[in-house]
């Protein structure tokens, strides 16, 4: 095992090495390291790896910035005390840019970063990211046309929405005005089940005073109960609610 070796302590120092061979070589070594257990993951953070990244983050070398996101992405999908030093290292608004501004591949490792987060954090953890100005850029990212990146961020913007509780009204506002609202509307009738599923739960639960239903997308009431319009377009593979 890499962690018994004891090769950690030599490997994260040189993710500042001037050399970029050895800098990607050391970044993935110890990112691979980091998609293990929480104890693996762990024994990256105790040699103060993270505080590598804020310099990993900017560089230039895009390959580099999307193996810095990947690595955090695996940190946030830990414990919520692994969650929390990502946060105390300063480098969440940094993927936050880069979910905004990156090159795709780096904006996909962004996604992956965040929406890990919003499923392993507290709450306060989450709405940490609410503050830095996360729902813009993953709303945005709706309309691409990776239905995975998608998904991934269909179900961040749902555990934000799930964990916002008195801060309900302010977070769907923002989804809202950003132009997410639109999309995950639009995404009720893709033809993706996972995604037309999630996004009609947001829409149902978090939006529906706000919209005017689709006839085709709701059941109709009727004294035998609620029937749904057979003449409506059914994917085939049926409904799974």
């Amino acid at each position: 095992m890499v962690i018994d070796s004891g090769v950690i302590p030599f490997l994260v120092p040189l993710l500042s090495h001037l050399d970029v061979r050895v800098q990607t070589a050391a970044l993935r070594a110890v990112g691979n390291v980091v998609t293990g257990t929480d104890e693996q993951t762990q024994a990256v953070l105790n040699c103060d790896a993270l505080s590598h990244f804020q310099a990993l983050l900017s560089h230039p070398k895009e390959k580099i910035n999307k193996e810095a996101v990947w690595f955090l992405s695996n940190v946030t999908a830990g414990n919520q005390q692994q969650v929390q030093c990502v946060i105390d290292a300063g480098v969440m608004p940094q993927v936050i840019h880069l979910l905004e501004r990156g090159d795709f591949q780096v904006q996909k490792e962004a996604a992956w970063a965040v929406s890990n987060l919003t499923m392993s954090g507290r709450k306060q953890q989450v709405m940490y990211l609410v503050e830095n100005g996360v729902i813009p850029p993953l709303c945005q990212l709706l309309n691409v046309k990776d239905m995975q990146i998608v998904q991934v961020v269909l179900d961040g913007l749902h555990n934000i929405l799930k964990m916002a509780a008195e801060s309900l009204e302010q977070i769907a506002g923002m989804i809202e005005e950003c132009g997410g609202l639109d999309k995950i509307e639009a995404l009720q009738s893709h033809e993706n089940e996972d995604i037309y599923k999630i996004a009609y739960l947001i829409i149902d639960k978090y939006f529906s005073d706000d919209i005017d239903e689709d006839p085709n997308l709701a059941p109709d009431s009727t004294q035998e109960g609620y029937q749904f319009d057979m003449t409506a377009e059914i994917p085939q593979e049926g409904f799974k609610f």
